[in-house]
C-alpha cells in the first residue's frame, strides 16, 4: 500500500512538474545540468555496491543505525529542530544504481497523544532544513488527495515534500532521466 502510494503521488507529481517546467513555473536549472547530491555522502546513480559499503562504514562509525526491523538506515538530526527528529531511508535501484530516495521523518518522541511532535509541526521545520540544504525555491502544489507537496526541480533532480499521515513527513528524490527509462523499458518489455 505504502509503495504504491508512493508511485502514484509521484507519477502524479512528474505530470504536474514536467507542465510545469515546460511552462517556465518552477523555475528549474538547465535540462542538462546534472544534480545527483542527495545527503550525507549519497547521491543518485551511487552504484549499489558503493551504497552498502558507504552505510557500512557509517555504521560502524555509529553515525548511521539500523532502522525498525531492519529495512532502512536510520539517522538523528538534531540541529535543526527542537526536539530529535529521526530521519529513514533505503534506495530504489535501477540497474544496480540508486534512482529514487524515499525518505521519512519523525519525531522520536512522536505518539497519538503527542501532538507538538505530529507530522503537521514536523513539515515546515523539514521544509526549512531542505531550503538549507538544497536551494530557497520549493514550488506549493495542492494534490486532490495528498494535500500540500512542495516540489524542487533541479535538472534531472526532482524532490517531493508532503505529509504521508501523523506521524510522518515523506521526502522522495528521484532522478528524471532515470526514471524515464526505467519507465520506457518495462513499456517496451515483452509480456507473457
Amino acid at each position: 500500500m505504502k509503495k504504491r502510494c508512493l508511485i502514484v503521488v509521484g507519477f502524479i507529481c512528474y505530470a504536474m512538474v514536467i507542465t510545469s517546467c515546460e511552462k517556465g513555473s518552477l523555475g528549474g536549472n538547465s535540462k542538462h545540468k546534472r544534480y545527483d547530491s542527495l545527503f550525507l555522502g549519497i547521491s543518485l546513480g551511487m552504484e549499489q555496491k558503493a551504497f552498502f559499503d558507504h552505510c557500512w562504514k557509517l555504521n560502524n562509525e555509529k553515525v548511521f543505525t539500523n532502522g525498525p526491523a531492519a529495512k532502512s538506515v536510520e539517522y538523528k538530526l538534531v540541529d535543526d529542530f527542537y526536539a530529535p527528529v529521526m530521519m529513514r531511508f533505503y534506495p530504489s535501484f535501477y540497474r544496480d544504481k540508486i534512482y529514487e530516495m524515499p525518505v521519512t521523518f519523525s519525531y522520536q518522541g512522536w505518539a497519538p497523544w503527542n501532538k507538538q511532535f505530529s507530522s503537521d509541526s514536523l513539515l515546515p521545520h523539514v521544509l526549512t532544513m531542505f531550503k538549507k540544504w538544497y536551494g530557497p525555491d520549493f514550488k506549493l502544489l495542492q494534490h486532490p488527495r495528498m494535500g500540500a507537496v512542495y516540489i524542487k526541480m533541479d535538472g534531472n533532480r526532482r524532490i517531493n515534500i508532503f505529509i504521508r499521515d501523523d506521524q510522518f513527513v515523506q521526502a522522495v528524490f528521484t532522478d528524471l532521466e532515470m526514471e524515464r527509462e526505467k519507465k520506457k523499458e518495462e513499456e517496451n518489455a515483452p509480456t507473457n
